[in-house]
């Protein structure tokens, strides 16, 4: 007899935890399982005898509703060839731009955010001259160079768990005469973007 007492006591025990187990987690928040992004922007320009076309993929992890982290990539090419008239000689040039950085984006309020990257960028440019007077036509020469820059600015987005589209502008605060985000008289030139991401490492939810 008290055994059977006893076994019934375990079992009207066993249930009141599993009830209460349900009810606590029914009320606990959904947890997200913070995601991974990828994606960027391109840019593709030209006019006469001049081509652009530029990528700029990144991947980054949201850590929370307020800060992004993460890492990008420069890739760059651009070629110039000039028309010759009147018999001026002209020089061509192609140039190749690779650079890599990291970034923070900090979400002061919902859909504005602040960017720091730092970023290095090596650049390869070739040149050779088109002109007519027999003598320098047909010469080329090279050059390569590399130079640290700090992006800074602000942009404008629309989140989700599924990712993100956003416009922003930055310029190189450093004064590297060598930064592709400089002018040839040294001034910082805006760093204009537009693009996407979208999640790769799902924004799941775990299931009650």
């Amino acid at each position: 007899m008290k055994k059977k007492l006893l076994l019934l006591a375990l079992i009207a025990l066993s249930n009141s935890i599993i009830i209460n187990a349900q009810e606590v987690i029914e009320t606990m928040p959904s947890m997200n399982v913070n995601p991974i992004f990828i994606g960027g922007n391109l840019v593709i320009g030209g006019g006469t005898g001049t081509f652009q076309l530029g990528l700029n993929p990144e991947i980054y992890k949201r850590v929370n509703d307020y800060v992004d982290i993460g890492g990008a990539t420069n890739l760059f090419f651009q070629s110039f060839n000039p028309t010759i008239s009147n018999g001026l000689p002209g020089t061509s040039s192609r140039s190749f731009q690779l650079g890599v950085g990291a970034f923070t984006r900090i979400w002061p309020l919902e859909k504005f955010f602040i960017q720091l990257q730092p970023e290095y960028n090596y650049t390869w440019s070739r040149f050779k001259d088109r002109g007519t007077d027999g003598v320098n036509a047909g010469a080329s020469r090279s050059i390569r160079f590399g130079a640290e820059s700090l992006l800074a600015g602000i942009g404008y987005g629309t989140r989700s768990e599924n990712g993100m589209t956003y416009f922003s502008i930055m310029i190189d605060l450093l004064k590297n005469p060598n930064s592709p985000y400089r002018d040839g008289y040294n001034r910082a030139d805006p760093i204009i973007r537009a693009g996407f991401t979208f999640s790769i490492l799902g924004a799941k939810k775990k299931q009650p």
